[in-house]
């Protein structure tokens, strides 16, 4: 979630992006309570509850297989071979216009 508010601020300040990203802290942790079983843990600043997902897929407040397959197989090559390749299309920053006179 970083990156994309990082890249976006730097074109607002070289006056080609007309807003400016906001940060909502934005953070996720995959917690193992058991084999076969995490907790994807996703949250912003001041502890709020940011899920990526609709709690019907996963509730990031109970253990589940699907997060661990998530953990397990799809999230390390879309930040090995996404993320940090620049390529981020899942995460989109808030903008708030702000007038520059």
């Amino acid at each position: 979630m970083q990156a994309p508010v990082v890249a976006n601020n730097l074109l607002y300040e070289r006056g080609v992006q007309i807003d400016k990203a906001i940060y909502n802290g934005y953070g996720s942790c995959p917690l193992t309570v058991e084999r076969g079983k995490v907790i994807l843990a996703e949250f912003g600043y001041g502890g709020k509850i940011l899920n990526s997902m609709p709690t019907w897929v996963l509730d990031g407040t109970k253990p589940s297989r699907l997060a661990w397959y998530l953990k397990e197989k799809l999230l390390p090559p879309i930040y090995w071979e996404g993320m940090l390749k620049g390529r981020e299309w899942l995460a989109k920053p808030e903008t708030q216009h702000i007038n520059r006179w």
